[in-house]
């Protein structure tokens, strides 16, 4: 994958006028990316860890719920795995919040961001 493609991911989430549930979805997918749950290569998942580390970065978007706060103690931003000393909570923790995750709006975050950064769409899981 371009090297350039996480610098514009980045910079494109740093702009983008995201919506409630668009954030709420960035972080659900961190968490699953997190606890190395989902089919994306590791170059696509450090992909969406720039986005939502855009996200996270932005003054304009406040995350203090228990998942973005969970996501900022367990992860170095350096990888895209969690601190192993947090594995076993990440895991919790994300068992917990996709019990109440949809499905479609997990597809349609993705498919927002493959699109913007020209992606192909793979719609992956």
């Amino acid at each position: 994958m371009d090297e350039n493609i996480y610098q514009k991911a980045y910079d494109w989430a740093l702009t983008f006028n995201f919506d409630e549930i668009q954030v709420d979805y960035a972080a659900r997918l961190a968490l699953k990316m997190l606890d190395d749950s989902c089919n994306m290569s590791n170059d696509e998942r450090k992909v969406f860890f720039y986005v939502y580390d855009a996200i996270v970065d932005r003054e304009d978007i406040i995350l203090e719920d228990d998942v973005n706060q969970l996501l900022k103690l367990a992860r170095n931003r350096d990888t895209i795995f969690s601190k192993p000393e947090f594995a076993p909570i990440v895991h919790a923790a994300k068992m917990d919040v996709m019990q109440s995750t949809e499905k479609k709006y997990m597809k349609r975050f993705k498919k927002l961001v493959r699109k913007n950064l020209n992606m192909v769409d793979t719609d992956e899981e």
